[in-house]
């Protein structure tokens, strides 16, 4: 539902205003290191680290504050993660294809798996023997048994970022980076099939499971944000969590209450109250901040890149109650009609306070702590409207409000079409209005979203449904039916159809038995412009009654599918995208026969 306002920072708080804290202890590494594992032995708590510069990974003795040993890789390491209860850690980076396994306690390197792709991040199912490991540049992830070295690969629909293991069932949850908003898909490691695709937000590039209340906790660079997303079905629904600097890394209080989240370009920790939906705290780090964990006693460790060293924070150090308050902060802004034009007169209503807007179109919204907002414009001659805003921590944000037309259209009977962001959602959008268009001759039916971009009545109320996020987990309306109800008013629609296309790829043993097999069991094999030659799409089809339903509806959902097993031998990109484009063409039919036996468009 929220979405990062668009701010400009006119006044930085200087930090420095912390009470005195427990002394906090640094231990020098003499190279730069990002994400770190901790383990527990008889000697105390040890620190797995891959010194980037060094090429090695050193094992830090957290009580005798001392570098116990480096191992060298012949890799720069980003991620590090010990395989279960054993003495093997896997370690990987971004700059070379290879997964190095390390006896850490013989300090040797017992094997190297070449991958052919920079390795991101590692997630271990040690009840399952398996490793995961996710390739960004090459849009897929590896699934590697560790004791055989035996590998199989699963492209991805778009680049995979952070992976974690669903203990459970088995599944794989994964990042996927860009500004998709469908950022976190989660994959069946049995074949690879995509068994779903989550809200995240942009960027998503860390992610912890909190297993208390049943959460994805999703940390979002692009979008400076944190996503909370639901895992069970009586869990609540997606939210987003505003933060005020662009966020490194994260990890989770025992309890699932908070988040502390690194911000490598600002050197500070922030302190998320997830419960709340809201930053508590924050304090100054080290240089640049990076990797974080959670020990046994509650104090956090670091790794900071910028100084070279790991540093542990004793609780009593980062606790709310000890550190100050967040220091509020302000919006500033202007409001605009369509055109552009300044609005001389209104309010806006926020946290239940009127603020007036000046006859110049502008508004200061004074003394906001640091969070994201739901903001009521209310000016005359115009439609009800809500807006986003986000207030930081001690600065002045601005930010525009652009209103939608004044108008409001007579007439309202149309059917709009709006295709969501993934691949292929725009094909079936068209082709069912071309369908409902042939039949519907007296009733309006546009597609606002289309391959020339939007509609010409639609252009200026493109960016309402930018970032949409319309059902929650039980397939219920969220607050964002507010935005198709405007559009709905303003273009005279009374229903408007949101369409989404998913679509996996799978091999089939039917196709070249040697190349299937090299593929699915053993260490990758470079084919040009390879795609597996089993293909599958799922098409839904939301139809909204703008007159009818309400935020917290159940919404009225179309659904489809459609297959191809070719067989034979791989099949090259254009051939796929061919099979894909008319298993669309037969779902949009599927969808338009269930129209026929029963029309949701009431005339």
């Amino acid at each position: 539902m929220k979405r990062a306002a668009i701010g400009t920072v006119l006044l930085l708080l200087a930090a420095g205003s912390l009470p005195a804290r427990a002394a906090e202890v640094t231990v020098p590494l003499g190279a730069r290191a990002d994400k770190i594992e901790v383990l527990y032995t008889k000697q105390g708590p040890m620190a797995l680290v891959g010194l980037l510069d060094e090429e090695a990974l050193a094992v830090v003795d957290l009580t005798s504050k001392q570098i116990k040993s480096r191992t060298p890789l012949g890799i720069r390491p980003l991620v590090v993660r010990r395989i279960g209860a054993t003495n093997v850690a896997a370690v990987g980076g971004p700059a070379s294809g290879n997964l190095v396994l390390v006896d850490f306690e013989k300090q040797e390197v017992t094997r190297q798996i070449d991958l052919g792709s920079g390795i991101f991040d590692i997630a271990v199912d040690a009840e399952r023997g398996r490793i995961v490991v996710t390739h960004p540049a090459a849009d897929r992830i590896s699934v590697v048994n560790p004791s055989t070295g035996q590998v199989r690969i699963f492209p991805m629909p778009g680049p995979p970022l952070a992976a974690a293991i669903q203990s459970a069932n088995g599944n794989l949850l994964v990042t996927l980076g860009g500004s998709d908003p469908l950022g976190l898909a989660i994959v069946n490691l049995a074949n690879g099939e995509l068994l779903a695709r989550l809200r995240s937000g942009a960027t998503p590039e860390d992610m912890v499971l909190d297993l208390v209340h049943q959460q994805a906790v999703v940390l979002n660079s692009g979008s400076n944000d944190l996503t909370l997303v639901p895992l069970s079905a009586t869990a609540r629904t997606v939210r987003t969590v505003g933060l005020d600097w662009r966020p490194s890394r994260l990890v989770l209080s025992r309890d699932g209450r908070y988040a502390y989240v690194t911000s490598g370009e600002s050197d500070r920790l922030q302190i998320v109250d997830l419960e709340a939906g809201q930053i508590v705290k924050s304090r100054p780090l080290g240089r640049l901040p990076t990797g974080i964990v959670l020990l046994e006693d509650d104090s956090l460790l670091v790794a900071e890149a910028g100084t070279q060293a790991l540093r542990r924070i004793t609780p009593e150090s980062f606790a709310v109650s000890e550190l100050p308050p967040l220091q509020p902060g302000s919006v500033a802004g202007v409001i605009t009609d369509v055109a552009g034009k300044p609005i001389t007169k209104g309010v806006l209503k926020v946290e239940g306070r009127t603020v007036p807007i000046l006859p110049d179109g502008s508004f200061l919204i004074s003394k906001l702590p640091a969070g994201k907002y739901l903001v009521d414009v209310q000016v005359p001659g115009f439609p009800a409207f809500s807006a986003r805003l986000q207030a930081r921590e001690g600065y002045v944000v601005t930010d525009e409000i652009r209103l939608p037309p004044r108008s409001q259209a007579e007439k309202v009977d149309g059917v709009g079409f709006i295709a969501d962001v993934p691949q292929y959602s725009e094909l079936l959008a068209r082709t069912l209005v071309e369908r409902l268009a042939g039949k519907e001759k007296t009733r309006k039916v546009i597609l606002l979203n289309g391959p020339l971009g939007p509609h010409p009545e639609f252009v200026q109320l493109a960016s309402t449904v930018r970032d949409l996020n319309l059902l929650d987990r039980d397939n219920r309306y969220t607050d964002d039916l507010e935005k198709l109800q405007t559009i709905g008013r303003s273009l005279g629609l009374r229903y408007i159809v949101v369409t989404q296309v998913q679509f996996t790829r799978g091999y089939n043993t039917q196709g070249d038995p040697i190349i299937n097999t090299l593929l699915r069991f053993f260490v990758p094999v470079s084919l040009p412009n390879f795609s597996p030659n089993q293909l599958r799409s799922q098409a839904v089809a939301v139809v909204v009654d703008l007159q009818k339903v309400r935020s917290g509806d159940k919404a009225m959902l179309f659904k489809a599918e459609d297959r191809d097993d070719t067989g034979g031998p791989p099949l090259f990109e254009e051939a796929a995208d061919g099979l894909f484009r008319l298993e669309v063409k037969r779902m949009a039919e599927q969808i338009d026969n269930q129209w026929k036996e029963k029309s949701p468009f009431i005339s």
